[in-house]
């Protein structure tokens, strides 16, 4: 984990109170009463901060910088993340989650690492740079007419009930993944992503097995999947449908590692972006000319299901016991001084 300068905590208070205008890191350090947990590991200190405070935001739909009370974006995040109709204590971990996901982002952006799609602020709302996020009005308008207004309280007592609260791990604020649906077990995120994190570790999460949606096909006829393997690697050929590895290797989590399909080895991760699989964790048929991919859950695999997280909570785990099981050894600490 990369070391974070001495006064990283001011520095995000400072630049949460400057939605739209963020001047160089350099300038931001003028208090000395903040402190951090531990100056070797950059992590920040459960109380260090006020409230309110505002975060700036990069609005992909609408191409501004936007100014955002950070519990009130958390409630943005909740909508464009997970299901209202979900289980408040689900919801809960999910907001908990996400703070701790996003105050992790703030780590790489006091290193000066701010990708150019956040056009100078902190977060956008892509969610392949940070997180979904929804105005809370747009989401309302697409809801049930019939329970939108409860969908609203639900998701904002979700946030109001964790408020200031994210996770750490020795410290150090936890990049806290999370994605739809499991294959019936979280993946490690090395086998992932490559790079290991003791708090992200492959746990069972079987609630995802019987759930509506946990199984999908994707069949394609020989030609055209062809193409789509040729436009990603120009010497891929295939004789025929049947010419395919059957059983390749596999993470902890049950996703494929890599699979030879004609005259070529992919990574399942790979596959699955170039098909548009709804996960890596698939096994593969041939019916003469046509493939088809059976596949197990919904997204990357790492960290919180957020429909196990469902599941759990309906079986009424709470949400701190939600986030035990899908975070390993976390402690779960708040953001906010004590009044």
């Amino acid at each position: 984990m990369r070391k974070i300068i001495a006064f990283f905590t001011a520095a995000v208070l400072a630049v949460f109170m400057i939605p739209t205008f963020i001047p160089a890191v350099s300038s931001l350090f003028s208090r000395d009463d903040v402190q951090i947990a531990d100056e070797n590991t950059g992590a920040i200190t459960a109380g260090s901060f006020d409230k309110p405070f505002t975060v700036s935001v990069y609005r992909c739909d609408l191409n501004t910088v936007e100014s955002h009370d950070f519990e009130e974006y958390i409630t943005g995040v909740l909508a464009g993340e997970m299901p209202p109709t979900y289980n408040i204590e689900a919801l809960s971990a999910q907001a908990v989650a996400a703070r701790s996901y996003i105050l992790s982002k703030a780590e790489a952006y006091f290193n000066g690492q701010i990708p150019e799609e956040h056009h100078g602020a902190m977060i956008c709302t892509n969610p392949n740079h940070c997180k979904a996020w929804r105005d809370l009005t747009a989401a309302k308008a697409s809801w049930d007419v019939r329970y939108a207004n409860d969908y609203e309280d639900k998701i904002r007592s979700a946030v109001k009930r964790t408020e200031g609260e994210y996770m750490t791990y020795k410290g150090e604020v936890v990049k806290a993944y999370f994605y739809a649906m499991s294959s019936g077990r979280t993946e490690n995120v090395e086998d992932v992503w490559g790079t290991a994190l003791p708090y992200l570790r492959s746990v069972d999460s079987r609630e995802d097995a019987m759930s509506d949606g946990f199984e999908s096909l994707s069949t394609f006829d020989l030609s055209s999947l062809c193409s789509r393997l040729k436009a990603a690697r120009q010497d891929f050929s295939m004789s025929d449908a049947s010419d395919f590895e059957e059983k390749p290797e596999r993470t902890d989590g049950g996703s494929v590692v890599k699979i030879k399909i004609g005259n070529t080895e992919f990574k399942g991760s790979e596959l699955r972006e170039i098909l548009g699989l709804r996960s890596a964790n698939f096994t593969v048929t041939s019916d003469g000319d046509k493939l088809t991919f059976k596949v197990k859950g919904y997204g990357h695999g790492v960290g919180m299901s957020q429909n196990g997280a469902n599941v759990l909570a309906e079986r009424g785990m709470k949400y701190r016991e939600i986030l035990s099981h899908y975070y390993t050894d976390v402690n779960i600490v708040n953001l906010y001084k004590k009044l």
